[in-house]
C-alpha cells in the first residue's frame, strides 16, 4: 500500500460527468476509490460511472438547490455507506463587461460557482463530522480568482471567493481532522472554454502566455486529485494548487 492508494474510500466529484471533474474523477478511481459523480444530467452521470476503473454510482445533483444536495448525500451514504473526500467542482461560466452585466447573471454564477460550493461543502462536513475519522475536501477555483478576467467580472469574484472560502474552512476544520484545500486549474479544454479555444486569436494568446505551450486536458488532473484526497498531502490544508501550465507565472 502506498501514500496515494485510495482503496476503501469513497470520494464525491460534483460536476463529475465530464470536464475537469471527469478527469480527477479517473484519477481517483484508478487509484482505488469508489466514486459518487454529482451532477445535473442523470445520463451523463450514469455514462460517466460506467466508464471509470472501479465502483463507481452516479448521483442527480444541483448545487444551486439545498434540496437537491441533500438528496444526493443520502444517495450516496445509501450506496457506499460514507464519504470520505469531497471535490467541489461543479460551476459555471459566464461573461459581459460590467456594464451590461445584469444582476441575474451575477447571482447565476455567484450561485452556482461560490453558494453552490457552500452548500456542498456544508451537507458533507456534517457527515465527516459525525464519523469523526477526518476527510479531504477540495474546492475547485481558478488562477481567475487571482488574475482579473476583463469580461468575467462575477467569474473572477466568485472563484477568487472559493479560494478565500477553502483558507476560512482549513483553519476551523482543522480541528476534526479535516483538511480543505483549493485546486486552481488554467486554462483547460472543456465544454466550458470551447469559444475560446475556438477563437485563433485568443487560443493563440493563451498559449503565447502558457510555458508549457498547450491548454490543459482534463486528464491533467487526476494526479493532482488523488495527491489532495491521499496521505501524500496529509500536512497540506489551507493551500491552494495550481494547475496552469505555468500560464500564471509569467
Amino acid at each position: 500500500m502506498t501514500m496515494f492508494d485510495l482503496s476503501g474510500r469513497v470520494a464525491v466529484v460534483t460536476g463529475g460527468n465530464r470536464g475537469i471533474g471527469l478527469g480527477m474523477a479517473h484519477g481517483l478511481a484508478g487509484a482505488g476509490a469508489a466514486v459518487a459523480v454529482w451532477g445535473r444530467d442523470e445520463e451523463r452521470n450514469r455514462s460517466a460511472a460506467a466508464g471509470l476503473p472501479g465502483e463507481a454510482a452516479g448521483v442527480a445533483c444541483d448545487v444551486t438547490d439545498r434540496g437537491s444536495v441533500e438528496a444526493a448525500m443520502a444517495s450516496t451514504l445509501d450506496r457506499f455507506g460514507k464519504v470520505d473526500a469531497l471535490f467541489a467542482n461543479a460551476g459555471v461560466s459566464g461573461a459581459a463587461a460590467i456594464q451590461d452585466l445584469d444582476e441575474a447573471e451575477w447571482q447565476r454564477v455567484l450561485g452556482a460557482d461560490l453558494t453552490g460550493v457552500y452548500r456542498t461543502v456544508q451537507v458533507v462536513v456534517r457527515h465527516l463530522q459525525e464519523r469523526g475519522e477526518g476527510g479531504s475536501i477540495v474546492l475547485t477555483a481558478s488562477i481567475f480568482g487571482s488574475l482579473g478576467l476583463p469580461y468575467s467580472a462575477h467569474y473572477s469574484a466568485a472563484k477568487g471567493g472559493v479560494v478565500n472560502l477553502a483558507r476560512s474552512l482549513a483553519v476551523y476544520l482543522a480541528r476534526f481532522g479535516i483538511r480543505v484545500n483549493a485546486l486552481s486549474p488554467g486554462w483547460v479544454a472543456t465544454a466550458m472554454t470551447e469559444e475560446v479555444v475556438a477563437h485563433e486569436k485568443s487560443y493563440a494568446a493563451a498559449m503565447a502566455r502558457t510555458p508549457l505551450r498547450r491548454i490543459g486536458d482534463p486528464s491533467d488532473f487526476a494526479g493532482p486529485a488523488v495527491f489532495l484526497a491521499s496521505d501524500a498531502s496529509r500536512f497540506m490544508t489551507g493551500a491552494e494548487l495550481v494547475v496552469d501550465g505555468g500560464f500564471s507565472a509569467g
